[in-house]
This record gives C-alpha cells, sequence and structure tokens, in this order.
C-alpha cells in the first residue's frame, strides 16, 4: 500500500475542519453554557470572612546560639504555626466553643439549621460542596471536626511578614465571621496555655510547698510555746541565740537551693517531654564535657569559699550583704556561669550535637541549656551549705539537754518561718508572671461579616463556560477529524495522489425540482438521480458536464471510446454517476450507450424505467444480438443495455471473446459506451473488464470511503494494468467545503410551467 504524500497543514485546513464541525461546536457551547447558568444562577451563595493575627517570635539567647539566617527562622516559624491552626487538637476547641454558644441551634457548619430535603441539581451540587447541610440528623462530633478542617477553613500567610489570615467559609456573612472570631480566640487561647505551661507548673508547686511550711511553721510555733510553759525555760544566753540565728539562717539558705533546685528540675521535666530521644541523647552529651564539668568544678569551689567567708562575716558586726569581699565573689561566680554558657553555646553552634535548631520549638533548648547549667551550680551550692548546717549543728548538740531542745524548737521555727516567707515571695512573683504571659500570638483583625459572596463567580463563570464551551467543541472536531480515515474532499484526495475528475454535490429530491410525476415518492427518488435530465441547469448537472470534459481529456494522445465507472464498495453511487454522465454524453450530441455490467445487483433498467429480461448476459451467450438487446431511452441520443438474465458465474462472462467482441461492436457503432461494474473490493468483475476497455474512473464517496479502502482498490485495478483515468468525488456536502478548485451556483427553482427562475447565491473560489 502506497504511504501518503507528505503535506502541509495550512490555514485553510483548519478553517475547512472547523467548518464541517461547526454544529458540534455550537452544540457543545450551548451545553456547557447552559449547564454554566443553571449552577451559577442557582448555586447556594458562598461567603468568606477572615481574621488577621501577628505571630509574635521570642528573642533572647536562642538568637545567639542558633546562627541561622532570619529568613529560614521566620519561615519555619510561621509554618509550625500554620500547621497548629489546621491541627484536629484545635479544630476540637473551635467546635466545642460553638456547641457553647448562643448561636449554635441555627449554625450551619455544626448541622443544626434544619432543611426540607430536595433532589433538585441544585442542592444535589451543594450537598457535595458541603456535607450533611441537607440531613435532619445532627452529624457527630469527629464529622464536624473533619468538615472544619477540610471544609471550611484555609491559613494564608503573608509574604515577608509574621501575620497570618484565617479564612472561613460559610453559607451565610454572620457564621463566616462568627466562626472565623472563634477559630482565633481559641488558637490564642492554646497559644497561652502552651507557653505559660512552664510557669504554671511552678506556681502550682510552690503554691503546694507555701500550704505545707505554712502548716510546719504553725506547728513550730505551737511546739516552741509548749515546751516554754512545760519546762519553765523562757531564753537562751545571747552567745546561744547568735548560733541558732546562724544556724537558722545557713538552714533558710540551704532549704531556698533545694527548693530552687526542685522547682529548676519540675521545670526541666517539662521541657524534655517536649524534646524526642535523639535531642535528649544529644543534650546529655554536651552537658557531660570534660571542659563544663571542670568550670562547674571550679564553680562549687567558689561557692564553698564564698559560704565559709559568709559565715565568719555574720559571726561580726561587720555583716552586710554589700560587703566588697561578698561582691567579689558573687561577680566571678557570674564570671564562671558565663564561662559555662558561652561554652554550651560553642558546642551546639560547632555541631558537637546531633540538635538541628529548625526541628526545635522556639526557645526549648535555650531554656534547658540554661536550666542544666543553673542546677549545676545549685547542687554545689546545697552541698557546701550543708556543710555549713552540719558543723552548727554539732555546736548546738553540745548544749546542755533542757537548753539544747530549747535551741532545736527555736532554730526550727526560725527557719520555717523564713523558708515560708521565701515561698511565699516566690509564688507572688510567678502568679504575677503568669498572669501576665501574654503568648506570641496577637489579634490585629478580627473578622467582620462580609457584604459579597466569594462563590459562585457568575462573571467569571460565564466566561469560563463560553471559551469552555468552544473549547470543548473545537477539541471535539479536531479528534473526530483526527480519528475520521475518510475522505472528505478532494483537497484530501489530490495529497493522497490521486487524479481527481471532478466532484458531484450531495444530490436530494429538492435538487431536481418538482414535476409531474413528483407526487409519487418512489416515482421522485428515481427521477432525483437523473439531476442531467430533468435540472440541466442545475450545479450538480454542471459538475457532471465538467466530469464529462475532464473524461474526454484526460488522455491526451487516445480518444476515451469505452470506459468503465466503479468503485471501491457497495453505496458510493457508482450507478447514479454512470447514468448521469451518459446524460451528458447524449447532451451534447454524441451517440452513446450505457450498459449495466453488474451482473449481481443491476439498478439501471429501474432508473430508466426499462426491462432487463433482454440485455447483456443474453448477448454473452448468443441467444441475442447486441442491436436486440439495447433499448431506446427517453433522453435523445442514450440506448441503454440492461443486465439482462442474471448469470451464475458473472465473472465468466465477462472475461469471455464475447464480451471483447461485444465491446469492439459497440465502439463502432457508438461514440461513448460507459459500463457500470460492480465494486472493485467486493468482486473481481470490475478488474476483469477495466483491461477490455480505454480507461477506468473509480467512484468514491465523501466523508464515507475509507482511505484504506481507496488504496486498497487502485492496488488491485494496477496489478490487471487498467488505465486508471482519475477519481470522482461523489456526494459532496457543499455547505461543508471550503478552499475546492471549482465554482457551484445555487438556484431556487419553481414547480409548475413559464415561471421565473431566481440566482440566489453565487460561490466563487479560486
Amino acid at each position: 500500500m502506497e504511504e501518503l504524500q507528505e503535506q502541509q497543514v495550512t490555514l485553510t485546513d483548519y478553517i475547512r475542519i472547523l467548518r464541517r464541525g461547526r454544529w458540534i461546536i455550537v452544540l457543545s457551547f450551548l451545553v456547557v453554557m447552559t449547564v454554566t447558568v443553571y449552577f451559577t444562577f442557582t448555586a447556594q451563595p458562598v461567603y468568606e470572612a477572615s481574621a488577621l493575627i501577628l505571630l509574635k517570635e521570642e528573642g533572647g539567647v536562642k538568637q545567639e546560639i542558633f546562627e541561622v539566617g532570619s529568613l529560614i527562622k521566620r519561615e519555619t516559624m510561621i509554618n509550625n504555626h500554620v500547621e497548629i491552626l489546621k491541627s484536629r487538637t484545635l479544630a476540637e476547641d473551635v467546635i466545642n466553643d460553638l456547641m457553647s454558644s448562643e448561636y449554635a441551634d441555627s449554625l450551619w457548619i455544626l448541622g443544626n439549621r434544619k432543611r426540607e430535603k430536595r433532589l433538585d441539581w441544585k442542592h444535589w451540587i451543594a450537598a457535595l460542596l458541603k456535607q450533611n447541610i441537607y440531613n435532619d440528623e445532627i452529624p457527630h462530633f469527629d464529622e464536624l471536626v473533619k468538615n472544619f478542617r477540610e471544609e471550611a477553613i484555609s491559613v494564608v500567610p503573608k509574604r515577608d511578614t509574621d501575620m497570618v489570615e484565617l479564612k472561613v467559609q460559610a453559607f451565610s456573612p454572620f457564621e463566616a465571621a462568627l466562626v472565623a472570631n472563634i477559630w482565633m480566640q481559641a488558637y490564642i487561647n492554646m497559644d497561652k496555655r502552651y507557653s505559660k505551661a512552664e510557669v504554671t507548673d511552678i506556681r502550682e508547686f510552690l503554691e503546694g510547698k507555701q500550704m505545707e511550711m505554712e502548716q510546719k511553721l504553725t506547728a513550730s510555733e505551737n511546739a516552741l510555746k509548749n515546751y516554754k510553759e512545760k519546762e519553765g525555760v523562757v531564753e537562751l544566753n545571747s552567745e546561744t541565740e547568735q548560733v541558732i540565728k546562724m544556724s537558722a539562717d545557713f538552714e533558710t539558705m540551704y532549704q531556698e537551693a533545694v527548693t530552687e533546685l526542685e522547682a529548676n528540675n519540675r521545670r526541666l521535666a517539662v521541657l524534655k517531654s517536649k524534646l524526642n530521644e535523639s535531642q535528649k541523647a544529644a543534650l546529655s552529651t554536651s552537658l557531660s564535657s570534660p571542659v563544663i564539668l571542670e568550670l562547674q568544678k571550679q564553680q562549687g569551689k567558689l561557692i564553698a569559699d564564698k559560704a565559709s567567708y559568709e559565715q565568719q562575716l555574720k559571726g561580726t558586726d561587720y555583716y552586710s550583704p554589700d560587703d566588697p569581699t561578698l561582691r567579689k565573689y558573687e561577680q566571678r561566680l557570674e564570671g564562671l556561669q558565663e564561662k559555662i554558657r558561652e561554652e554550651m553555646n560553642k558546642m551546639v553552634s560547632a555541631g558537637a550535637t546531633s540538635l538541628n535548631p529548625l526541628e526545635v520549638s522556639e526557645g526549648l533548648v535555650t531554656n534547658v541549656l540554661e536550666i542544666e547549667a543553673e542546677n549545676s551550680s545549685l547542687k554545689a551550692k546545697t552541698q557546701e551549705l550543708q556543710k555549713v548546717v552540719n558543723k552548727y549543728n554539732r555546736e548546738l548538740n553540745s548544749l546542755p539537754e533542757k537548753h539544747l531542745r530549747l535551741a532545736q524548737l527555736q532554730r526550727e521555727m526560725e527557719v520555717t518561718n523564713n523558708i515560708y516567707l521565701m515561698l511565699r515571695e516566690k509564688y507572688e512573683e510567678n502568679r504575677i508572671a503568669e498572669v501576665g504571659h501574654l503568648g506570641s500570638v496577637r489579634s490585629i483583625d478580627r473578622a467582620k461579616p462580609p457584604k459579597k459572596p466569594i462563590s459562585p463567580k457568575k462573571k467569571m463563570n460565564l466566561i469560563f463556560g463560553f471559551f469552555v464551551g468552544i473549547g470543548l467543541g473545537v477539541g471535539i472536531t479536531f479528534i473526530r477529524e483526527y480519528m475520521d480515515n475518510t475522505v472528505k474532499s478532494i483537497e484530501d484526495m489530490e495529497h493522497m495522489g490521486f487524479t481527481v475528475l471532478g466532484s458531484i454535490p450531495f444530490i436530494t429530491a429538492e435538487s431536481v425540482g418538482k414535476n409531474g410525476k413528483g407526487e409519487n415518492g418512489e416515482i421522485n427518488r428515481i427521477e432525483s438521480r437523473l439531476i442531467t435530465h430533468f435540472a440541466p441547469k442545475s450545479p450538480i448537472s454542471e459538475a457532471y458536464r465538467s466530469l464529462r470534459t475532464n473524461i474526454q481529456f484526460s488522455q491526451a494522445d487516445q480518444k476515451i471510446k469505452t470506459a468503465l465507472i466503479t468503485s471501491s464498495v457497495p453505496g458510493e453511487g457508482k450507478s447514479t454517476t454512470v447514468a448521469n454522465l451518459a446524460i451528458t454524453f447524449a447532451q451534447m450530441g454524441a451517440r452513446t450507450l450505457l450498459v449495466d455490467a453488474d451482473l449481481r445487483r443491476p439498478v439501471l433498467h429501474g432508473i430508466f424505467g426499462c426491462s432487463r429480461n433482454n440485455g447483456l448476459t443474453n448477448v454473452l451467450v448468443g441467444r441475442s444480438t447486441l442491436e436486440e438487446a439495447v433499448h431506446v431511452t427517453r433522453v435523445e441520443g442514450l440506448n441503454l443495455m440492461a443486465s439482462g438474465t442474471l448469470p451464475p458465474n458473472p465473472s465468466e462472462l465477462i472475461n469471455s471473446k464475447m464480451m471483447e467482441k461485444l465491446i469492439s461492436k459497440a465502439s463502432g457503432l457508438y461514440d461513448i459506451v460507459l459500463f457500470d461494474t460492480p465494486p472493485v473490493i467486493a468482486v473481481t468483475d470490475a478488474a476483469v473488464l477495466a483491461t477490455k476497455v480505454d480507461g477506468v474512473v473509480l467512484v468514491t464517496r465523501s466523508g464515507e470511503t475509507d482511505r484504506d479502502v481507496i488504496y486498497r482498490s487502485k492496488t488491485q485495478l494496477e496489478k490487471v494494468n487498467a488505465k486508471m483515468l482519475g477519481v470522482l468525488m461523489n456526494g459532496v456536502n457543499v455547505n461543508m467545503m471550503y478552499g475546492s478548485y471549482y465554482q457551484y451556483y445555487q438556484y431556487y427553482y419553481y414547480s409548475g410551467d413559464n415561471k421565473k427562475k431566481k440566482r440566489m447565491k453565487q460561490k466563487a473560489v479560486s
């Protein structure tokens, strides 16, 4: 099979394709636009309200420890907040707040708004967009949370800022604003709870300790009072009083350090619970550094020296917290504490641990390191203070038994009282810090009910529907064109390498016009095929005359006396073509013989209204002569030889010597002899007869004949060395053509005699 000739697709080809598919495009446009208009103007309006919050970044030591770009830190911080805003935990808080609000019974988002169930398209689509809004049953709590997270909310970080916009969509302006504000407030409350969890834990610890010490103080006071009354001891000497005072002061300092160490351990437990195992291991590694351990050792020795000096100083009348030597000790301790902190910072920044600052909560690692460093100092301090307390205890144990018990009770009361006052002071400090803790989220703009819905967007939907409708129609047209392998135009045929002798427009009964016999449907159908006879001035008749001329001049060195008209498959109009072609030859004065060589399904005798009892087969078997088998038709100059009796072996008869004699004799008697044969692919009759005539015309039907079928027909004819005069395009739809190399004239005709003809339109394209 021959390959398709390479062709260049031009703008004209595209226009022709669009013209052929114009009704598909129009239908697609109307369907899409109808659906778009319906849903645009019947859909439930959706409103969107937005609230704006500011995310306050905590500064401090963290920025010194982690030297990373501020842009990356801010982006990570904002991303953390975005994920929390969309979290299930926060969604549950929001749904609970909405359920407890005074508007709960009328909120769509809670499924409490009762609506009449309807089954039309509008409510079906709305149900897809918002689940459960038309159900009478209240959805389950988990389903409400899911709908809130997946359908109602969206979080939009503001570019190049630390602000985040919270957007909520609902079916009413009021509900959209209400849900947005409750969502924002729930997040602010969650942030406060999270950020002050550490302070709250310390406050609760101090509150418990304070109550415990208050009970001990009361018990100590009662015990001292009862002992004095029972033993009759009123007071101790001044030296013993001084020892008791010193012992009580250092015991108070010791208990204060122990209490502070215990509070720090509780803080560490809260902070470390937020770290994963690898981060905990990394912190443990950094804190066990030899350099840090050595600095802590020096810190412990310095604390011991300070406590010893403070003990000596308190035994004199010159004790003062502003003593220069004490100030030096404190400055040296602060310097060691700073060195320990710097060493920890170096280890983290140099990669000594596996911590990634972008994976840890803000300030978390910093706080852990600071508390660990502070605890190391407190441990050393408690050890040294314990030694001093033990020393004074030994001095008190040397007193007489009666005075010893009194001294112990008096010291216990003073120590308990001092600790109680210290706890009370720290408790008040932490309570104030807890109340004043604002968290890292600030409300900037509260949501207000929107004035206009965001959906449906009528103008945008109509524009979108317009382009989708057109685009869908064009797409279907081109896909249909791509999948259609039929030949539809002269240009298609020429691109395939065939010589086109002409093209015949699609013939309808209206093309002929009405005559006396036109009232009968069957007669009208038959006569419509003989358009060259009944409408000789029609554009279709002109097309047949053009075909006649092209056949006459198709062979420059030989006059065409005999021609065979065939097709590739049945139904392509070869019999109608050969009948009208014969009429055009007769109309120009040529003696014309039309032979019905289709010995399987002959139709020419029915078209011309003749009998087929005596015809071609009778001549071939010798039962009749040519002159006897010829019928004179109503067309002047045109004779018809019908098929005759249908034989069981058509191919053998056509290939017989009698057929050659018949052709030779007919060529002498007539100017032109035209043969109508069966399709080429169906049987071999046409291929056999093609070797005995001067030329072959292959009829194809526009939009129906497949390209491969045409190639196969050509191949079969070439195998028998048939002379291909060219191809005729039959059944061409003039309205679907563009850029053809012929002229068409469209006329409207009147029925009846002596009526004026009027030309309506002329289309001429070169």
